[in-house]
């Protein structure tokens, strides 16, 4: 992104929260300001603060509301850092995906493991307390006992917070063309469920908390942002490619720049949308929650939906039960670790059709 565009986008962004101001109702509280997708990271000090001026200017923000933004290791140089601390932004998610430089370099990432520990440590030190990095496992070479020191270091560095993603064949990636031509090897799910199920035990020995499929904190340092997509809370979407939620419609933006560009040029938004059904939100709230600690209410489910999910899956839930993969707490059906790894087929088989 050229110099010039990126001031032109940053311009358009703060007209786009202007243009947006009735999407959130009086008497609303915005809880978390997140800057993701693509590389926010581009954007200066002075950049953020003023998108940040026009949130607070144009709806009411939680005084402590979690204001995130997702970088990579190399951008964060330690004045880098000092300015973001002064912007308002109080939490980072960085990116560091792993501490093997070869495997850097074959998920064809630009920064090193010094780098990743030099940005963690020096975001410690300025003051950031509340910091999270991604990892990735599951790859063909990531060996049992190299995931295991990665995981014992990540846990001795100054974060609260973890996530950690299976690698994935995806449609229309160099990875998966690569795979195609048995270039690479592709995912070993045994060895991702091994890789996983490492994870899952060091993070119970240190005290950490898994809360979602993907994600674990220390304490109840929980992701408020990410937290609220999985309960189907409201959200607003700004900038090219970004989407919302109102509850009963999903929107999203072109993600072309300069069509965003020339739309709010008009002084309009536009944007693609998706009425959800019930059946819709019914599916959503299954798979949602299930990735969840906190998991899925029975009984609101059968109020809001009319579906009871125990009388229509009474085997379904047994075997589950029997195999240990699922909990029944009163009204609330929950996966615990090892039904984690199963999360997305157990939802689906709960799913109305």
């Amino acid at each position: 992104m050229s110099f010039k565009q990126k001031d032109k986008i940053v311009k358009a962004i703060k007209q786009e929260i202007l243009l947006r101001k009735d999407f959130i109702n009086e008497g609303e509280i915005i809880e978390s300001i997140y800057f993701g997708g693509g590389t926010p990271s581009v954007l200066s000090e002075s950049e953020l603060q003023g998108i940040i001026k026009v949130v607070y200017k144009t709806f009411s923000v939680s005084s402590n509301a979690e204001v995130t933004l997702e970088c990579n290791p190399d951008d964060l140089s330690l004045q880098y850092l000092y300015d973001l601390k002064k912007s308002g932004i109080n939490r980072l998610s960085i990116g560091v995906q792993s501490f093997n430089d070869e495997h850097l370099t074959w998920m064809n990432r630009s920064h090193s493991k010094d780098q990743s520990f030099s940005a963690i440590e020096n975001a410690a030190k300025v003051g950031f307390s509340d910091i999270t990095i991604d990892l990735i496992y599951g790859l063909p070479q990531l060996s049992i006992q190299e995931w295991t020191q990665t995981v014992i270091r990540a846990l001795e560095l100054p974060i609260n917070h973890l996530s950690a993603y299976s690698l994935t064949l995806e449609e229309n990636t160099p990875y998966t063309k690569l795979v195609s031509q048995k270039k690479y090897k592709k995912p070993d799910d045994d060895l991702a469920s091994q890789h996983f199920k490492i994870l899952v035990d060091r993070i119970n020995e240190k005290g950490w908390n898994h809360y979602e499929v993907s994600s674990f904190c220390k304490d109840k340092n929980y992701s408020r942002h990410n937290t609220s997509y999985w309960q189907n809370k409201k959200y607003l979407g700004i900038g090219p490619s970004a989407h919302g939620f109102d509850g009963d419609n999903r929107f999203w933006n072109v993600s072309s720049n300069a069509k965003y560009l020339d739309l709010i040029d008009t002084g309009n938004v536009t944007y693609e949308m998706e009425n959800l059904s019930q059946r819709d939100k019914l599916n959503e709230t299954i798979l949602t929650g299930l990735r969840t600690k906190w998991g899925i209410n029975l009984a609101s489910i059968s109020s809001l939906y009319g579906y009871d999910i125990e009388a229509l899956f009474s085997n379904e839930l047994e075997q589950w039960m029997n195999k240990n993969w699922i909990v029944k707490d009163k009204d609330n059906l929950r996966l615990n670790s090892e039904g984690f790894l199963f999360a997305d087929f157990i939802a689906s088989e709960l799913f109305l059709l």
